[in-house]
């Protein structure tokens, strides 16, 4: 079996020393709570959670705190106590891949 940073390698990621405040979000809306980003790649991210949060398969992770917001759409693949891995769901949020961005770029 992999472990986790086997599984990210060759994946670039930032770390966040302490934890960025960010907060998770039921889909429907109606429960939301305090989280803190660990690290984040442009395929998923690891989080430290508490209470419901670590029951949560599929969730909004909420990435400000003002402004319209900036999320992504996750998917829980991992828990170990308070931390959990997520990977994000693209497809519903219409969001492009980092190389795919940074090649329009260079077009312009």
């Amino acid at each position: 079996m992999m472990n986790n940073n086997e599984r990210r390698k060759g994946e670039p990621r930032v770390q966040f020393e302490p934890p960025l405040d960010v907060r998770v979000m039921t889909i429907d809306g109606t429960w939301s709570g305090e989280s803190g980003l660990i690290e984040i790649s442009d395929n998923g991210a690891r989080l430290k959670v508490t209470g419901h949060a670590t029951e949560l398969t599929d969730f909004l992770l909420i990435l400000n705190s003002f402004g319209p917001p900036v999320f992504r759409h996750c998917k829980r693949v991992w828990v170990q106590g308070q931390l959990i891995g997520v990977s994000f769901n693209k497809t519903n949020i219409g969001i492009k891949p980092l190389e795919e961005v940074r090649r329009e770029a260079q077009l312009v």
